[in-house]
Parts: C-alpha cells; sequence; structure tokens
C-alpha cells in the first residue's frame, strides 16, 4: 500500500530544490492536507512551486515561508504560521543544509565550520525544538507525529577533507537519537534520513570527474536521484513507520559499510 498523508499538516525546510523540493511533491501526491514550504529564498520557492500554487486546491493546501533555519525568531515563525494557517502539525521534516568542497582538516576555516554548525545543526535543533512543541500541542496531541532529519551516508561513514560536514551530520543523528527518546513516549517518532551522492543542485557544485567516483562506491553503480530520497523520507513520515523511531535509514545505492 502507498503511503498516505491524508489528513496531515507537514514543514518541510530546504524546499526550493533537490531533496526538498522532491519530498514536496510526494508529499502532495501522497494526500498531505497542509504543506508548509520553508527556504531562505521566497522567490526560489515562488519558482520553484508556481505550477503547484495555479490550482485553487494547491492555493489552498500550500504555504511558502522564507526563514533562515539558524535563526530562532525565523523558526518559532515558520512554525506557528504554519499552525495559524493549518491548524495543527504533524510531520517536520529538518532538511534545509549546505555542503563544503574539500579541503584537510589542517586548513579548514574556523568561520566555514562554524557557518556549517550554525546551518546544519543549529537549523534543525531548532526546528526540532519548536515543531516537537507545536506537533505535542496539536488536537491529537503529538499521536502520530513525525520528525524527520536529513542525515546523511557521511553521517555515518565519515569521510577525509569533509571534516566540518561530516561533524554536522554525525551531530544530526546524534540529535536525532535524543529528541527520539524523549518524543517516544508521548507518541512522536524521530527518524534521519542518510542519503548517499544524489543528483541536486548541492551535488552540481562537486566536479563531475568525483561523480564517476562516487557511483563506483556504490553497489547499484551509480548516483541516486531526489525522488529516491523523498521516497524515504515519505515513508518515515507516514504511518507506513508507525513502529519505526531512532532509526538512520540508509538512501545510499549500498555505499555506507555501516550496518
Amino acid at each position: 500500500m502507498a503511503p498516505t498523508l491524508q489528513g496531515k499538516v507537514a514543514i518541510i525546510t530546504g524546499a526550493a530544490s533537490g531533496i526538498g523540493f522532491s519530498t514536496a511533491q510526494s508529499f502532495l501526491a501522497a494526500g498531505v492536507q497542509g504543506l508548509a514550504l520553508v527556504d531562505l529564498s521566497l522567490l526560489a520557492l515562488q519558482d520553484a512551486f508556481s505550477s503547484a500554487l495555479a490550482s485553487p486546491e494547491g492555493q489552498q493546501r500550500i504555504l511558502l515561508l522564507e526563514a533562515d533555519v539558524s535563526d530562532e525568531a525565523s523558526v518559532i515563525s515558520y512554525v506557528s504560521r504554519t499552525v495559524e494557517r493549518f491548524g495543527k502539525l504533524d510531520i517536520s521534516v529538518q532538511n534545509a543544509g549546505i555542503a563544503q568542497q574539500p579541503i584537510s582538516i589542517m586548513d579548514q576555516e574556523v568561520d566555514a565550520w562554524d557557518r556549517m554548525m550554525r546551518v546544519n545543526v543549529r537549523g534543525p535543533f531548532l526546528g526540532v525544538k519548536h515543531s516537537l512543541k507545536a506537533i505535542l500541542a496539536s488536537p491529537s496531541g503529538g499521536k502520530g507525529g513525525s520528525i524527520v532529519l536529513t542525515a546523511s551516508q557521511l553521517g555515518l561513514d565519515g569521510a577525509p577533507e569533509l571534516s566540518a560536514y561530516c561533524s554536522s551530520k554525525f551531530a544530526v543523528r546524534g540529535l536525532m537519537l535524543s529528541a527520539a527518546a524523549e518524543a517516544g513516549p508521548q507518541g512522536v517518532r524521530v527518524n534521519a534520513i542518510c542519503p548517499g551522492p544524489v543528483v541536486t543542485p548541492m551535488m552540481e557544485k562537486t566536479p563531475r570527474e568525483q561523480w564517476t567516483t562516487f557511483a563506483g562506491k556504490a553497489m547499484l553503480g551509480r548516483l541516486g536521484q531526489p525522488e529516491e530520497i523523498a521516497s524515504g523520507i515519505l515513508f518515515l513520515a507516514s504511518e507506513e513507520s508507525a513502529f519505526v523511531t531512532g532509526a538512520s535509514l540508509k538512501v545510499d545505492g549500498g555505499w555506507s559499510r555501516f550496518a
């Protein structure tokens, strides 16, 4: 049976492109009642979802919100505006993040490290903090609630010359495990998705010769597509995964050797 989000209200951050955009499309196809789409650029969101917003149904179901996920006031705002618009919150997908170019840990600049932590760790932390409050305050009392964090295969295995990014994604998994332990008794599930190399705008910044190297490390011998990661996120967000929490779901084509 295909996962359904009928009657659910969800937030997706980093929704204007890549995995976030594909996840939004999958949620809409799964019948989500209300969908708040968050990104740093409102214009990028408007461009990405112009077709969906062309219909009255799309305008009713979709809310576009510009926010800096590393700023607590912005996070409080996007969560509260979602609840004001749709009356509740059931699902929060904390997907926004940034990548880095390879650099030796000996040459890693502290400012770049700090920016990575602000976006990739502080952002999900704030998102979980305020989303969980809203989910528990919803009419369901949190029952059936789901929070999904985008981690990475590199948050399982690590990699040379990517110390900031790998550290941030290991931290996301630590945040997920702590939140899952805290929220589980209240009926809210918290999980992480761990993508391998995926053809996204973020990947486009990587030299093309590395694409072949990445593909060769995967058991399936290719890079992933955003919609393949979105399928995993939809599973974790839906009641199809009702007995799954505290999990790091690998969707990496067999790259990671982490069991």
